[in-house]
C-alpha cells in the first residue's frame, strides 16, 4: 500500500484538528448543560417539595380552623352536654361536607369514639391516639393512609368549658386534591404520594397531572428512596427524583411526598441548538477542507522540492541548486540544506582524502597505493612494472627511544626523500615502517638502480637539534608480471625481499622464490596428512611399560611418528595439533586404532599377552559412534577387550562431560581399561574422576623426573599413589629417566613405570624382539 503524501497528511491533518475541536467543544458545552440542569433541578426539587409540604400545612390549618369554630358552636356543646346523638351526627355531617371531609368522628375525654358520620355507631377506640392530644386549644394533623387511601386526620377539642372531647376530621388526599394543588401552586407536573404496600413495595396513594408511577421507576432501578435529588429512569425519560417525608402518626405506615423533576423536558429546548451546531460543524468542516487544502498546498509544494533534493544528496549529487524563493521558515530550511549541501561535500572530500593518505607523511596510504596499482595492471595486461618496498628497520627502536612524535617527524622527512627521487612514480606509506613505490613499466635494472639511489639518500641520518638517528634503510623488490599481477601479491612478495635485504649487507634485495620461507607450504600439510593415512604412512612406535610388582612387561603405550618424505620427521605436536584445529584427527583416531589392535593381535599369535594403551583426543570423545568402531576392530581381529587401555586427559574429559562420560562407558562395558593420562595437572583432578568408568591413574612426568632429588615431588606422588589404590585404580607413573625413581616408585607400591629408564619408544618390529629376547621380563 502506498503510504500517504506530504501534502495529504498535512491536510488530514488539519481537518481532523478542526473535527476534534469542534466535537470536544459540543460536548463540553453538552455537558456544562446537562451538569447546570441538574444542578438547577435538584433545587428546583427542593422548592417543590418544601411548597408541597407548606399547601398540605395550610390546608391542615384550614380544616383545623373550621373544626374549631364547630367546636365552638352553642349547639354542638349543647348536643354533646346532652348526649344529644342525633343533633352531633347532623352538625358532624354538615360541618363535613363544608370542610370537604369524608369522615368526622366525635371523641369522648376517653380516646373512645361515641359518634361516626361512617356509620359505625357502636363506641371504639380512636385508632391514632398520638393525634388526641390534652389542653385547651390544642389541635394534631397528620397524613395516615386507610385501605390503600391517603388521609389528612386534623383533631381538634371541644369544651363546655372544660374539655369534653374531641372532633375528628378525615380529609381525603385523592389524585383530585393533588391536581388542585398543582392548579393552584408551582408544583411540578409529577407529584405522588407514596407509601409501603402489603409487599413492603412502594406503592403511589395518590398522583398528579403526570402520568409516570415514579414508584414503579424506582422499583424497576432497585433504588432505595431519594431522600436526596437522585437521576433516575422512568418509562424511557430521566428523571430527578426527590422523596419528601409527611407527618405521620405513630402506628401508621410512612408517607411521603415524592417529587419528580424531568431532564428530558428540561432539555428538549436545546435540541434545536443542537440541529445548529451540527449544521454549523458541517459548515465549519467544508470551509476548513477548503482552506486546510490550500495551506498544505502552499506549504507541501517547497517542502516536496527540498525532499527531493535530499534525495540527491543522498545520492551524492552536492551539485544540484536549492531553490526555494521564500523569506519565512521555509525558505531558511532551503538555506540550510544548502550550506548543509556544502558542508557535506567539503566533509567527504576531506574524509576521502584523510582515508587515502597518510597523516604523517600526506602520502597516499596502502588501499590508495592498492587501487592504482591494480588499476595499471587491469588496463596493462602484462606489462612491466616494479613495486619497491622502503623500509626503515630501526623505526620500532627509535620510537622507543625518543617518542612516536620524532619518529612521525623522522617519517615525514624520510617519505620526502623518496618523493623527490621517485619523480613521477607513485609513492605511498604502506606501514608505520615502510614506504611503497611503483614504477610503472620499470624493469630490473631500473627498479634496482632506483633502489640503491633511495638506499643512498635514506642512509644519511636524520638530524633534529643536536639529535642525529640513522634510518637503517632496507629495500625490497618485487616485478610484474615475473612476481605477481595483483598489487596485493607484489607487496607480499617485495616484503619478503625486504625481510632479506634487512638481514644482508646489501641493503636491497630482489624476491626470489626459491629463497621464500614464508609460503603457504604450511597449508598443505593436512592433505598431506590426509595422503599419509591413505597410503600407510604412519607409523606406530611403542613404549613399554613396567610391572613393578615383578618386573615384567605386561603393556606399552602406543606413540605416532610420521616420517615425511621431504620433511624428514616431523614432531607428533606440530600435526596432531594441526589434525584437531581442522577437524582430521578423527582419521588420525581411527589409523591408530586399527593398526594398534592389528599389532595387539599379532603379538597374541607369537605368544606375548601384551596390553596397549592408546591415547584418545577431546574430539574423539565428542564421536558417539567411537565405540561401535572400536568394537568392531576387536571382533574382526579377535583382540579381547580387556588388552586395549584408552587414555585421555582430563581436560578433554572436561569439554563435554556428558558426551564424554556416555562413550567411556560404552567402552568400558566392552572391557576395555579407561585411563586418566597426566593425572594431577588438569583442571578437575578427583572432580569428574568419580563419575567416569576409570581403571587407571598415570602419574604426570613432572611430578616424576625429580624424584630422586625432590621431596616434594616424593610426598605428592606417594600421596597420589594411595588415594589412586584407595579409589580401587591401577597407578602408572610417567617419565621415569633413573634407577632411584624407580626404587622409589616400587618401595610406595606404584603398580607400573614407564620412561627413558625402563625403555624408549621403539616401532613395532624392535617391540617384537624385545618380547621375544626377555620374555616380557626387562627389569
Amino acid at each position: 500500500m502506498r503510504a500517504l503524501g506530504f501534502r495529504t497528511r498535512l491536510g488530514l491533518f488539519f481537518v481532523g484538528t478542526l473535527v476534534v475541536v469542534q466535537v470536544l467543544t459540543a460536548s463540553l458545552a453538552s455537558g456544562v448543560a446537562r451538569s447546570q440542569l441538574m444542578v438547577d433541578g435538584g433545587h428546583q426539587l427542593s422548592t417543590d417539595a418544601a411548597a408541597f409540604v407548606a399547601q398540605m400545612t395550610d390546608l391542615s390549618a384550614g380544616v383545623a380552623t373550621s373544626a374549631q369554630s364547630m367546636s365552638l358552636d352553642a349547639g354542638m356543646r349543647a348536643a354533646v352536654a346532652s348526649r344529644d346523638r342525633e343533633a352531633m351526627l347532623s352538625i358532624l355531617r354538615t360541618s363535613g361536607q363544608r370542610m370537604g371531609a369524608e369522615r368526622m368522628q366525635m371523641i369522648d375525654t376517653h380516646g373512645v369514639v361515641q359518634e361516626d358520620t361512617a356509620g359505625d355507631a357502636t363506641p371504639h377506640p380512636f385508632p391514632l391516639p398520638d393525634l388526641l392530644k390534652d389542653g385547651a386549644g390544642a389541635r394534631a394533623a397528620a397524613v395516615t393512609t386507610v385501605d390503600g387511601n391517603a388521609f389528612w386526620i386534623v383533631t381538634v377539642p371541644v369544651s363546655a368549658p372544660h374539655p369534653i372531647g374531641r372532633i375528628a376530621a378525615s380529609i381525603p388526599v385523592d389524585d383530585t386534591l393533588i391536581e388542585h394543588m398543582q392548579h393552584l401552586s408551582v408544583l411540578p407536573r409529577y407529584a405522588q404520594l407514596i407509601t409501603r404496600g402489603a409487599d413492603s413495595e412502594w406503592v403511589v396513594v395518590a398522583r398528579g397531572a403526570g402520568d409516570l408511577n415514579l414508584a414503579s421507576g424506582l422499583r424497576a432501578a432497585g433504588l432505595p428512596l431519594p431522600l436526596t435529588p437522585t437521576r433516575i429512569d422512568v418509562d424511557g425519560q430521566q428523571m430527578l427524583l426527590l422523596a419528601q417525608p409527611l407527618e405521620t402518626p405513630g402506628g401508621s405506615s410512612p408517607v411521603y411526598a415524592l417529587i419528580g423533576y424531568s431532564l428530558d423536558n428540561a432539555l428538549a429546548p436545546y435540541r434545536a441548538v443542537r440541529g445548529a451546531w451540527a449544521a454549523l460543524l458541517a459548515l465549519s468542516l467544508a470551509t476548513g477542507l477548503l482552506v486546510a487544502w490550500l495551506v498544505a498546498r502552499s506549504v507541501s509544494r517547497p517542502v516536496e522540492a527540498l525532499a527531493e533534493v535530499a534525495r540527491r544528496i543522498e545520492a551524492g549529487d552536492y551539485d544540484t541548486p536549492v531553490v526555494v524563493n521564500r523569506t519565512d521558515e521555509i525558505g531558511q530550511l532551503a538555506l540550510a540544506i544548502r550550506t548543509m549541501s556544502e558542508a557535506v561535500r567539503e566533509r567527504e572530500r576531506h574524509i576521502r582524502y584523510q582515508a587515502m593518505h597518510d597523516p604523517v607523511s600526506g602520502l597516499p596510504n596502502r588501499t590508495a597505493a592498492e587501487d592504482d596499482i591494480d588499476d595499471y595492471l587491469t588496463r596493462h595486461p602484462g606489462a612491466e612494472g616494479a613495486l619497491l618496498l622502503v623500509g626503515l628497520t630501526r623505526l620500532p627502536d627509535i620510537v622507543k627511544t625518543v617518542g612516536h612524535a620524532l619518529a612521525d617527524r623522522l617519517m615525514g622527512d624520510a617519505g620526502a626523500r623518496v618523493r623527490q627521487l621517485a619523480g613521477h612514480h607513485l609513492v605511498a606509506r604502506a606501514t608505520d615502517t615502510h614506504f611503497v613505490l611503483w614504477m610503472a613499466g620499470a624493469d630490473r635494472a631500473a627498479a634496482i638502480g632506483l633502489a640503491f639511489r633511495l638506499l643512498d639518500a635514506l642512509g644519511h641520518p636524520y638530524t633534529e637539534a643536536d639529535v642525529s638517528i640513522d634510518m637503517g634503510p632496507a629495500i625490497g623488490v618485487a616485478l610484474a608480471p615475473e612476481h605477481g599481477m595483483q598489487a596485493a601479491t607484489l607487496l607480499r612478495h617485495a616484503e619478503v625481499a625486504q625481510f632479506a635485504a634487512a638481514g644482508s649487507t646489501r641493503g636491497v634485495d630482489v624476491y626470489d622464490p626459491d629463497l621464500d620461507a614464508h609460503r603457504p607450504e604450511r597449508l598443505s600439510l593436512m592433505s598431506e596428512l590426509r595422503a599419509a593415512i591413505d597410503s600407510d604412512a604412519l607409523e606406530l612406535h611403542y613404549q613399554p611399560k613396567l610391572r613393578l610388582a615383578d618386573g615384567t612387561m605386561d603393556a606399552a603405550e602406543a606413540l605416532i611418528r610420521w616420517n615425511h618424505p621431504t620433511r624428514g620427521w616431523i614432531q607428533p605436536e606440530e600435526f596432531i595439533y594441526a589434525a584437531e584445529e581442522t577437524g582430521n584427527i578423527g582419521r588420525v583416531t581411527r589409523w591408530v586404532l586399527a593398526t594398534a589392535i592389528a599389532h595387539v593381535h599379532q603379538l597374541g599369535e607369537r605368544g606375548h599377552a601384551l596390553k596397549v594403551s592408546i591415547n584418545l583426543s577431546a574430539r574423539d570423545l565428542e564421536d558417539a559412534e567411537l565405540p561401535d568402531r572400536v568394537g568392531q576392530l576387536l571382533r574382526m581381529h579377535g583382540v579381547p577387550g580387556s588388552m586395549i587401555v584408552l587414555e585421555v586427559t582430563e581436560s578433554a574429559v572436561i569439554g563435554e562431560p556428558e558426551a564424554a562420560l556416555q562413550v567411556l562407558r560404552r567402552l568400558a562395558d566392552m572391557g576395555i581399561d579407561i585411563a586418566i593420562d597426566d593425572f594431577g595437572i588438569g583442571q578437575s583432578s578427583f572432580g569428574y574422576l568419580r563419575h567416569l568408568p576409570v581403571h587407571e591413574l598415570k602419574i604426570d612426568k613432572m611430578f616424576v623426573q625429580q624424584l630422586a632429588s625432590d621431596e616434594t615431588d616424593r610426598t605428592i606422588v606417594q600421596s597420589l599413589i594411595e588415594l589412586g589404590h584407595r579409589l580401587g585404580y591401577q597407578v602408572t607413573a610417567e617419565g621415569v629417566e633413573d634407577a632411584d625413581a624407580l626404587e622409589y616408585l616400587r618401595g610406595v607400591g606404584c603398580d607400573h613405570a614407564q620412561g627413558y629408564y625402563v625403555a624408549r619408544a621403539m616401532d613395532f618390529h624392535a617391540l617384537n624382539q624385545l618380547c621375544e629376547a626377555s620374555g616380557s621380563h626387562v627389569v
